[in-house]
């Protein structure tokens, strides 16, 4: 039987570093996609206006 016991501990570190990154980058990415919502929304508003500007 072979023991792997030896390199669990290192594994498991392996898996919570990769997981806290993986978490930290999602985290970034709905900053991101926040940020771009209110953009978009803006220059929604924005095209509305000057829709409603070139019917007058």
């Amino acid at each position: 039987m072979i023991s792997t016991n030896g390199s669990l501990p290192i594994i498991s570190i392996l898996i919570l570093i990769f997981s806290m990154l993986l978490i930290s980058e999602v985290f970034k990415l709905k900053k991101i996609q926040r940020r771009l919502v209110k953009k978009f929304d803006i220059l929604r508003k924005d095209l509305d206006v000057l829709k409603d500007k070139k019917e007058d």
